[in-house]
């Protein structure tokens, strides 16, 4: 990784800059997007097949969550390493925040169709009758989830109170950052220097933690809330598949919104460079490998182990139609493909070409949360249709305006932090 090579940023210029703000045809159309998923998932509930629409709201929940959780660790990941490639990028990967409130509150939503979506809640799970119960399950995750939500809103918090400071102290039109949320933020300032100087490393430390805790709580929410919508299959390596395939798509989703900002951002553009690209790239070639380990030491021990309780739950979506070819489609979007194309550096170069090998991951890791929700709904037949495309524009149109709504508020570059100077000294 060329993770020496730093950037050349003229921060007099960027604390001028205006944040970036989406068109208005784009914010008109996630309106329709949210819309249209609303009131295709409520006919479909009240009026088709509950059982499958709680399972595309469900497929929805867990990728979208995963996404942004993934997104916001990576601003973590940065800090540690002190990757000093990476300013140009932090702050998009870290405006994933502004999503969390909602994937919470659809996550919570789901209790609703849980009767539909596990049969713990159906029927007392044999051994786990009280662990297992619908209510403290939920009351589980209904805490564990928000703590995970507010180490990183707290990360993000303390990137961002030194960027706006900053701003306020030192830009001539100072007075479009006198709003009260940018006062709430910046309270009790101390001056650029010494906040900088207390800050950095507070979040030096902090990163690791934050880092561990969402491995602890999204392994023990893949346990319980995923796998467990099958109660006779386990794996003890599901856990990290999971949170390591959030990451992989949040390096995905990143590389995606970074390639859009610069075609449509001429100031946030100047900031970049092919090195910002290359390094996406290689990173998402790194998980890709990785992800990709995860899924053969899971997948080649249980199927030569030969254990009815291990392989039944892979042969329905390894073995069977018609979900063996979703299941071999998945590994094709997230695996090979991903693999083949980003051994090319000319791939990972470019923007549209890393982008449309990102979009093939993410549509893989869509399909891949999907054939692990679904055949446990409907194991005979492949219920894709309108209800899943509607419910998938309903979620990413709440995404898209959360990303805008954070970008549109907050400066695009972490332009106090020593990175963003080419300085590692902190």
């Amino acid at each position: 990784m060329s993770h020496v090579e730093a950037v050349n940023l003229d921060i007099e210029k960027l604390i001028e800059c205006e944040p970036i703000r989406a068109t208005r045809t784009l914010t008109k159309t996630m309106w329709v997007f949210v819309l249209v998923g609303m009131a295709i998932f409520m006919r479909a509930v009240f009026f088709g097949d509950p059982a499958l629409a709680w399972g595309a709201f469900y497929t929805n929940v867990i990728f979208w969550m995963g996404l942004a959780v993934g997104a916001c660790i990576i601003p973590a990941i940065f800090q540690i390493v002190r990757a000093q490639w990476s300013p140009p990028v932090r702050r998009i990967a870290e405006a994933n925040v502004a999503f969390l409130p909602w994937a919470y509150f659809a996550l919570l939503t789901s209790y609703f169709g849980r009767e539909h979506l596990f049969p713990w809640a159906r029927a007392p799970m044999p051994g786990r009758e009280y662990w297992m119960s619908p209510d403290f399950v939920y009351l589980r995750f209904g805490l564990l989830m928000p703590l995970l939500f507010f180490l990183i809103w707290r990360f993000v918090r303390m990137s961002l109170r030194t960027d706006v400071g900053m701003i306020k102290e030192h830009a001539k039109h100072s007075h479009k950052w006198s709003l009260s949320y940018y006062d709430t933020l910046t309270s009790g300032w101390k001056g650029t220097v010494e906040e900088v100087r207390e800050i950095q490393p507070r979040l030096s430390r902090f990163a690791p933690v934050l880092v561990f805790a969402y491995a602890i709580i999204f392994s023990l929410f893949a346990f319980e809330m995923i796998m467990s919508m099958d109660v006779i299959w386990y794996s003890n390596m599901f856990g990290g598949f999971i949170f390591i395939g959030n990451i992989y798509m949040g390096w995905a989703v990143l590389s995606i919104l970074v390639s859009y900002l610069s075609r449509h951002h001429k100031e946030y553009a100047r900031t970049l460079t092919d090195q910002q690209f290359w390094d996406l790239g290689k990173l998402t070639f790194g998980f890709c490998i990785l992800w990709g380990y995860l899924f053969f030491s899971q997948f080649l021990p249980q199927w030569y182990g030969n254990l009815p309780e291990e392989t039944q739950w892979m042969i329905l979506r390894t073995r069977e139609y018609p979900w063996k070819i979703f299941g071999w489609t998945v590994l094709s979007l997230c695996f090979v493909l991903p693999f083949i194309l980003l051994l090319s550096r000319d791939v990972k170069k470019i923007p549209a070409t890393l982008s449309a090998v990102c979009a093939i991951v993410l549509l893989g890791m869509y399909l891949e949360r999907y054939i692990i929700v679904m055949p446990q709904l409907s194991p005979g037949a492949i219920p894709f249709g309108i209800t899943e495309i509607g419910v998938f524009l309903g979620f990413l149109g709440v995404y898209v305006l959360s990303i805008n709504g954070f970008l549109s508020r907050f400066p695009f570059i972490p332009v106090s932090s020593p990175l963003s100077q080419g300085s590692t000294d902190w």
